[in-house]
């Protein structure tokens, strides 16, 4: 078995993946050594990765060490797919992990990665297995306080879950939820429209914590898959075990 641990600017997020299929996944405000040793109890792990953005408890990877075969993503890593970005050093692991699931589920495809979280990133891998790069755009809740922090008046706002705001801002608040959501929606609304003038036959996923408030799935070749960066580590980690 395999565990993925994926440590967030806002969660932690762990799977565990037999033969490719997961069979037990969990989200984390903070994932604890106990925790951990919990999992690694319960469940038969053989290999293990991390990627993070963010600073964690390093006694996590002492563990891992010493309980499983395990890696730790970075720039020296093995990866399935022809990295064409000028800056690989740079290169965010999450980024890293969603073109990783791109290149092995959809081989031979020209694949559209969007992950809509803190940060709402772009990626664009080819049909010949080459990632180009794309784009990093301000997050939902990025945006909101942005708006109170460089201004003197605007409130701090937020969305509630499921909810689509009007279109017309009827106040203050209401003007706030539009110009974010809105902005949001139609800004990827025309990257997906520009890419696909580009590449014949793209394929589009959407993943990420907020992916599903924005209703995209379905139209245009779009999938939505919650566990695309999961699915990525997982393909990484298969990719290295065989070293």
């Amino acid at each position: 078995m395999n565990l993925v641990i994926d440590i967030g600017n806002t969660l932690t997020k762990i799977a565990i993946f037999s033969k490719n299929q997961i069979i037990f996944n969990n989200n984390y405000d903070s994932l604890t050594l106990n925790e951990l040793k919990e999992l690694l109890n319960k469940f038969n792990i053989v290999n293990s990765i991390i990627a993070e953005v963010k600073f964690f408890d390093a006694s996590l990877i002492e563990l891992l060490l010493e309980k499983t075969n395990f890696f730790k993503l970075n720039q020296n890593t093995k990866l399935p797919f022809n990295n064409k970005y000028t800056t690989p050093n740079t290169l965010g692991k999450d980024r890293i992990a969603v073109i990783s699931a791109a290149s092995k589920l959809y081989p031979n495809t020209n694949v559209l990665v969007i992950d809509i979280g803190t940060c709402i990133t772009f990626d664009i891998i080819d049909a010949d297995n080459n990632y180009l790069g794309g784009a990093i755009s301000p997050g939902l809740e990025m945006r909101f306080k942005s708006l109170q922090y460089f201004t003197g008046k605007l409130p701090l706002v937020k969305l509630a879950e499921n909810n689509e705001p009007q279109f017309i801002g009827d106040s203050t608040e209401n003007s706030i939820k539009s110009g974010v959501y809105y902005g949001i929606k139609h800004e990827i609304q025309s990257i997906i429209n520009t890419y696909t003038e580009q590449y014949a036959d793209l394929k589009i996923v959407l993943t990420g914590g907020n992916a599903e408030r924005f209703e995209l799935a379905s139209k245009n070749r779009i999938f939505a898959d919650k566990f695309f960066v999961l699915k990525g580590l997982n393909e990484i980690l298969n990719e290295n075990a065989k070293i």
